[in-house]
């Protein structure tokens, strides 16, 4: 049985969306465990098997928020709070108002300024791709075309079975948080404001491509990671290793409780 080295901090995962704590349950909770990490993941309202289902419509930016400092709350630090492409919105949006880890971990994730600009080139590069996002911000993951949808969410290295078991688990989204998350009001930290940060991206991520990752480091003065051959759902990806590893590493870098 895994056991937890006492001097490293514990790690809270922040799922992105449509989809709910259950997305790290397959590789990546069972791997910092094994590395001596506790490692836990929350589901945020309306998601997974969270309460607020009936709600999921108006829940918005602040709610969820609110959410990740409940939980941040209830664990104790010294905390590394994890965010993926929604999730990261959430963690940089609880530092901006207050939380306090001693790390954050963005992965895909939003960047401080919103998706506005990576919605424009989107857009325009990938018409079809656009509207299934769109469609999926609006009414959830189910909500948009299939194949667009994966080819948009994974990489070519994904099989069709892995595909079907993760549209199967997916749910709706609010639709008020897609706006939200277009960067106006501001949801991030000032860079000054965020703790210590790590910064990673796939170079096949069609929803955050790797420039944009890139600026997200240069934003809170840290060098990112970008990993070949790993798309947006990069935790389900068969290279999930690749992006969790230089993880690890970063948080062997961080002061020990």
């Amino acid at each position: 049985m895994p056991v937890r080295d006492r001097g490293r901090p514990r790690l809270l995962f922040v799922h992105g969306i449509s989809v709910g704590a259950w997305i790290w349950d397959e590789h990546v909770l069972p791997w910092f465990a094994e590395a001596g990490f506790e490692a836990c993941a929350l589901s945020l309202r309306g998601h997974g098997a969270s309460w607020g289902q009936d709600g999921i419509a108006e829940w918005r930016l602040a709610d969820y928020t609110a959410d990740l400092d409940q939980v941040a709350r209830s664990l104790g630090g010294p905390l590394v709070v994890v965010g993926h492409s929604l999730g990261g919105a959430v963690v940089q949006n609880w530092i901006r108002t207050g939380g306090r880890p001693l790390g954050m971990a963005l992965l895909a994730s939003v960047p401080p300024w919103g998706l506005a600009l990576s919605a424009l080139r989107m857009g325009l590069s990938t018409p079809a791709l656009f509207r299934a996002v769109l469609a999926m911000s609006l009414h959830g993951a189910r909500a948009a075309d299939p194949a667009i949808l994966r080819a948009g969410l994974f990489s070519d290295d994904v099989d069709k079975s892995s595909f079907r078991r993760f549209v199967a688990r997916v749910g709706e989204e609010s639709r008020l948080v897609g706006p939200e998350l277009q960067g106006w009001p501001p949801f991030a930290p000032l860079a000054w404001q965020a703790p210590r940060s790590f910064v990673l991206g796939g170079a096949d991520d069609r929803f955050i491509p790797a420039d944009e990752v890139w600026r997200t480091g240069a934003y809170y003065g840290c060098r990112p990671h970008i990993v070949p051959r790993l798309a947006h759902a990069l935790m389900l990806e068969p290279r999930w290793q690749d992006a969790v590893l230089p993880l690890r590493d970063w948080l062997l870098t961080l002061p020990r409780g």
